[in-house]
C-alpha cells in the first residue's frame, strides 16, 4: 500500500499511520533519540486507537528521514517542530523521550496544540546525572569499550551495537523477555544524536509549563534513564492540566511491558481532552 508522506519546507517528514471517523484530532507522534527515527514508536501507535488521524513525525536528519547535511538540518529542530505541527489542525503532539524535551523547550507550541502527551521524558537536563550514577553502579564492560571506540569514530553501526547492548538499562529483567526486536531493525543515524548530544543534551531546561492544553505525563515506575519523580517533584507541573501517571512495572518503553495500562491511560486522557475540546 503507497505511503501517505507529508513533507515541510523544512524537511520534516510526516507520515499518515491510521484514520478513524469522528473526530478530527490529528495524533504526532514525535520519537526520542534523537537518531533512531519515528519507527522506534511503531509498536505504540499499532497498540492504540486513537480517535482521529495518526502521524508519526520524523525531523530533518532523524532517522530515515536523511537529507544532504542532516547536522546542519537538524539545528534547525525548533522551527521544523514548530513547521510541523502547523501543517495539521487540532494536533495533539506525543513526543518520547528527548522528543519530549524538545517539545519543552519550544514554548510557541502552547498555543499550536490542542493537546500533548510527553511519555519517559524530562524537565530538565538533571536526568543526564541520575541515570549516570546508575551506570557507575551497574556497569555493563562491553557497552564501555564500545563507548570509547564511539568517541573516536563515531558511526551508525556503534550507536546501533550501543543501543542494543544498553537494553538493561531500557528494561526490565521481565521487560527483557519481550519483543524488542524493533530496536534491531531502528534507522540509526550517529549524526542527529550526536548534534543533540554536543548541543542541547545537557543544557535542557523546560521553557514552558502546559496551563492550557490537557497534558499527559507518563513514565515506566522502573524507568532508569529519565524518572517519573523529575516532574512528580516539579511543582511547576503539579496543575489540574496535568495528569501524571507511572506504568507499572515498567521502564523507558512502557508499551512494551505494560501495553494493557498504557491504553487505558491514553483512555483517560482522551476523555480529558474530548471533554475540554467540547468546553
Amino acid at each position: 500500500m503507497k505511503k501517505n508522506y507529508l513533507w515541510t519546507q523544512l524537511k520534516s517528514r510526516l507520515l499518515l499511520i491510521n484514520s478513524s471517523p469522528g473526530t478530527h484530532f490529528n495524533w504526532l507522534f514525535l520519537p526520542g533519540g534523537p537518531g533512531l527515527g519515528s519507527e522506534s514508536l511503531t509498536p505504540l501507535t499499532k497498540l492504540l486507537n486513537l480517535p482521529g488521524s495518526t502521524w508519526s513525525l520524523d525531523l530533518p536528519g532523524d532517522g530515515s528521514n536523511v537529507t544532504n547535511d542532516d547536522s546542519e538540518f537538524f539545528s534547525h529542530w525548533s522551527e521544523a517542530l514548530e513547521e510541523a505541527v502547523s501543517t495539521l489542525e487540532n494536533v495533539i503532539l506525543v513526543a518520547h523521550s528527548t522528543g519530549g524535551m524538545y517539545a519543552l523547550s519550544t514554548p510557541s507550541l502552547e498555543k499550536m496544540l490542542t493537546g500533548l502527551v510527553l511519555m519517559d521524558s524530562a524537565p530538565s537536563a538533571k536526568w543526564q546525572e541520575l541515570f549516570m550514577n546508575y551506570v557507575k553502579r551497574n556497569p555493563i564492560p562491553e557497552l564501555d569499550n564500545l563507548h570509547k571506540i564511539y568517541a573516536k569514530n563515531p558511526n551508525n553501526d556503534i550507536l546501533k551495537k550501543m543501543t542494543l547492548l544498553s537494553t538493561p538499562y531500557l528494561f526490565t529483567e521481565s521487560g527483557l523477555q519481550k519483543d524488542i526486536s524493533f530496536l534491531e531493525s531502528l534507522p540509526y543515524n550517529f549524526k542527529t544524536c550526536e548534534w543533540s548530544a554536543q548541543h542541547f543534551d545537557s543544557t535542557y531546561e523546560a521553557n514552558w509549563i502546559p496551563k492550557n492544553i490537557p497534558t499527559l505525563i507518563l513514565s515506566g515506575e522502573k524507568d532508569r534513564i529519565t524518572p517519573l519523580s523529575l516532574f512528580e517533584n516539579h511543582n511547576d507541573f503539579q496543575n489540574s492540566k496535568i495528569l501524571i501517571r507511572s506504568i507499572k512495572n515498567a521502564g523507558h518503553f512502557p508499551w512494551i511491558e505494560n501495553p494493557e495500562q498504557v491504553v487505558s491511560v491514553f483512555e483517560e486522557y482522551c476523555k480529558k481532552l474530548i471533554t475540554t475540546t467540547k468546553n
